[in-house]
């Protein structure tokens, strides 16, 4: 007979930044994963590799339930190709990303998946205030297509999950960082222009922000999806918001770098100045969970992930 506490639980984009760490704490915890990857993505998943893999393009995803040919308990939906730079705003790519999100969904109801977890984002909110902590209760306005059909993906989720009797977490993150994060944020960028003495150019940096470490975004994202009442909407931040350009000051110290800091020589996106400064009571309030992890201490974890594994690759995209 199976041991009703060990879930069955396919991660998509299991090769992507937190993809990768949920694996392993999911692993680490006795859970048998099935991990879907990307074409060669397996090559990222050193350290975290499920028990079973599946190699599947995203526009194959209405057909993930025929690939495991298993019930399965939970569904983490991770993938969204156009997360990134100028992809934010191509309506098309977006809306794709939408129905292949849809499709996987369905797939996922199929194979039984009652604990339907997916990838929410902040810019589902839109604009958000300096002061003002932004609350999973608040109206959402974004003002990017990324945005738009992130939030009209979770809409029409929670109505079709509603209807299937299963239940919908979405975990919206902020700014997650850590060891292995992709090439281009602003820490992991920044922080190799400041190792090689180079120039940083950088916004003003006066907007608000809120980074949250990938092991304590994690640990509460398990604590999530096994949870047995969990339902709806979770901000992920660290609830500590300060000005951007004291989190470079702080990267600029512990590097040593002789770095020039370029304040004010990128401008800011045509959208306007984004802030980022999340409420977390819901998070700390249900789970009991705190962020463990100081800013100081990520970013000492993630230069000597640098310094001594600087040849590691950094992990696709994924939310």
């Amino acid at each position: 007979m199976r041991d009703q506490s060990v879930k069955k639980i396919v991660v998509t984009a299991a090769d992507c930044f937190i993809g990768r760490s949920l694996c392993r704490s999911l692993l680490a915890r006795g859970h048998a994963v099935w991990g879907v990857v990307r074409g060669e993505g397996e090559r990222f998943l050193a350290g975290a590799r499920p028990q079973r893999l599946v190699r599947m393009e995203m526009k194959d995803y209405g057909f993930l339930d025929r690939e495991i040919g298993e019930g399965c308990d939970i569904g983490v939906l991770l993938a969204w190709d156009g997360s990134r730079g100028r992809a934010r705003q191509e309506r098309a790519r977006q809306a794709e990303d939408y129905r292949r999100s849809m499709d996987c969904l369905e797939s996922l109801l199929r194979l039984g998946c009652r604990v339907i977890v997916t990838a929410g984002s902040q810019a589902e909110y839109g604009p958000q205030s300096l002061d003002r902590k932004v609350r999973e209760t608040d109206e959402c306005r974004p003002n990017t297509e990324y945005g738009i059909w992130k939030l009209k993906f979770y809409q029409d989720a929670a109505a079709r999950c509603r209807q299937a009797g299963a239940r919908l977490i979405e975990p919206r993150f902020f700014s997650l960082y850590g060891p292995g994060d992709y090439e281009g944020t602003l820490v992991i960028s920044t922080l190799r222009h400041m190792l090689k003495g180079q120039s940083c150019e950088l916004t003003e940096c006066v907007q608000s922000w809120d980074f949250l470490y990938i092991e304590d975004a994690v640990r509460a994202l398990t604590q999530l999806l096994l949870s047995k009442e969990a339902q709806g909407i979770y901000n992920f931040g660290s609830g500590q918001s300060r000005r951007l350009r004291e989190y470079v000051e702080i990267m600029h110290r512990m590097t040593g770098s002789a770095s020039p800091l370029l304040y004010g020589t990128v401008p800011y996106p045509e959208t306007g100045m984004v802030h980022t400064n999340p409420s977390v009571e819901r998070l700390c309030g249900e789970l009991g969970w705190q962020p463990e992890i100081s800013f100081e201490e990520g970013i000492g974890r993630v230069l000597k992930w640098m310094k001594g594994q600087g040849d590691a690759r950094a992990g696709r995209e994924g939310v």
